[in-house]
């Protein structure tokens, strides 16, 4: 059965399974509310069934929905590991898919027959009436370690931070085999950490840890003052150690760390069934420890990937919701992340003299690190757009602003444009941009590429303004690298030859269309491949 595995806007996760179509908003009328999230439309999507598929619609929403980082504008067909994004509502779409492991039970048949069997029980096995008929002996002999493995898997089987797994086997090593002293260190990153200890402070023989480490092998000593290599090392002589036993922590087939018990009395020396006891607790410890390992790791993961769906739907509100209002230019906009968040930008603001302001910029370098820079781009440019500042005033300010805060392999190109909507008259500044392609109603081509240098690299880099007009039926292409870079499945880029053919096919369309038709091009030229880089789009047409 296919499921759901929802995280809500508070942080917390659900598994929903589904058997029928689910509606999904802030509204108390729907199968999946969440009323504190402002950001929802009342019923915001659709999870339906489609015959044997799953499918999600939005519903007309106010913030729309994302599967994967694309806006969702017809029924999508959902795939297993599927995200689907409503404002700060994460869901992801699992796909169970029918096991194909069958068991059958053969009927009427004679239960085995008492010769060659042997039954037992939990019970039996635990209780000394019930143990090998061999005397006292063998009963202590079986008895420790049924007891030990026993409670072992017990205890190991509860779910525990780790820092407390490994005092637990810790202990249960050391009552085992009724050691003095214990500690036990984890293989991380090329070194032994001691993760549990007990016994006061260690110092332990690097001839003993590179005989478990590097060969893999349990170690047992039974009488240190019998072994010449041993009795003499200062490890072994300040601990007044007697008998020791060292044993590798492994899981699927390399050391994760290392156990080490020892006794200082003289009456006590460690067995051999001491050293296979531990041998094999240790490995079955060292199996679980990795899997709460890796429990750990994936939960941190889909922390991580909440939060950074979260934070490429805050990303999202603040780019462009629709066009602005400019009469007498048809204006559409597109970002399409390559990551959960990206670093392309683009705005629409007003200049204090009625101009509209158009920006497209992109920050070098792709996922969380440009998607802050971005933000902090968009925020300085919201602000200093409310000046009176003429345009190269204005990006030699944010490129002043940017300098202190890009580091030192990280740069933004951008292209800020100012356009009188009636007369159409515009001023732009290129700073390291793709130019823009202005292609003219008449058939002509120009490319706006003067400004200066990319932002943030230069505190004193000057920029020059430039002036145009865009006529009744010229078209204006503002776009990133993300578009003409786009490889094909033969790794050939779209380039920018395909790009200019295309817009002058398309110049008489809408605005809308040409956005529409460039990023359908580009998925087609790319076989549906996930973006690698972000691809971002803005067109004007003068009406």
């Amino acid at each position: 059965m296919a499921r759901l595995l929802i995280t809500a806007p508070d942080g917390s996760m659900r598994s929903l399974p589904l058997d029928q179509a689910m509606i999904l908003g802030r509204g108390a009328d729907v199968q999946l509310p969440f009323p504190e999230d402002n950001g929802l439309s009342r019923q915001h999507l659709e999870i339906a069934p489609a015959g044997s598929r799953w499918t999600v619609r939005d519903l007309g929403s106010k913030n729309g929905t994302s599967v994967n980082g694309a806006p969702v504008r017809a029924p999508h067909v959902l795939r297993h590991n599927d995200q689907i994004t409503a404002s700060r509502v994460l869901a992801i779409f699992e796909d169970a898919a029918s096991s194909t492991h069958q068991v059958t039970f053969d009927a009427h048949e004679a239960p085995p027959g008492p010769e060659r069997t042997i039954l037992t029980s939990l019970e039996k096995v635990l209780s000394k009436e019930g143990l090998a008929a061999g005397g006292a002996e063998a009963r202590v002999a079986w008895d420790t370690p049924a007891r030990v493995l026993l409670r072992a898997g017990r205890e190991l089987a509860e779910r525990r931070p780790l820092e407390e797994l490994f005092q637990v086997l810790l202990n249960l090593a050391m009552e085992a085999v009724d050691a003095d002293r214990g500690v036990l260190l984890a293989l991380e990153d090329g070194q032994l950490l001691a993760r549990a200890s007990s016994g006061g402070e260690f110092r332990l023989s690097a001839a003993v840890r590179d005989r478990v480490i590097v060969d893999r092998a349990s170690l047992l000593v039974r009488d240190v003052g019998e072994d010449r290599q041993l009795q003499n090392r200062q490890s072994i002589v300040l601990h007044k150690v007697h008998s020791l036993i060292a044993t590798p922590l492994q899981a699927d087939g390399r050391v994760t760390g290392l156990l080490y018990v020892d006794c200082w009395r003289a009456s006590r020396s460690f067995t051999e069934e001491d050293l296979e006891l531990l041998t094999v607790l240790a490995n079955t410890a060292a199996i679980r420890i990795e899997h709460e390992r890796l429990a750990a790791v994936e939960a941190a993961e889909l922390r991580l990937r909440a939060e950074l769906t979260q934070a490429a739907e805050i990303q999202r509100l603040h780019l462009p919701a629709g066009a602005p209002e400019a009469p007498g230019l048809d204006v559409s906009g597109r970002n399409v992340p390559c990551r959960t968040v990206g670093g392309d930008y683009f705005d629409y603001f007003r200049h204090p003299d009625g101009r509209l302001g158009v920006i497209i910029a992109d920050v070098a370098g792709k996922g969380l690190p440009a998607a802050l820079l971005m933000m902090g781009l968009q925020a300085r440019v919201q602000a200093l757009a409310e000046s009176h500042a003429s345009l190269a005033t204005l990006v030699g300010r944010l490129n002043r602003s940017l300098v202190a805060s890009c580091p030192a392999n990280r740069f933004i190109t951008l292209f800020a444009l100012a356009i009188d909507p009636s007369s159409g008259e515009f001023t732009y500044v290129n700073a390291g941009h793709n130019p823009p392609l202005l292609r003219r109603a008449g058939g002509g081509e120009e490319e706006l590429a003067e400004g200066g240098v990319v932002l943030g690299l230069l505190p004193v880099a000057v920029y020059k303004e430039s002036r145009g007009t865009l006529h009744s039926g010229d078209c204006l292409l503002l776009y990133t690298d993300g578009i003409v870079e786009a490889e094909s499945p033969r790794e050939e880029e779209y380039d920018l030859p395909r790009l200019r053919d295309l817009v002058c096919r398309l110049a008489r369309e809408p605005a809308a269309a040409i956005v529409e038709a460039i990023e359908r091009e580009v998925e087609v030229w790319t076989a549906g491949a996930p973006p690698a880089d972000d691809r971002t789009l803005v067109v004007l047409r003068k009406s």
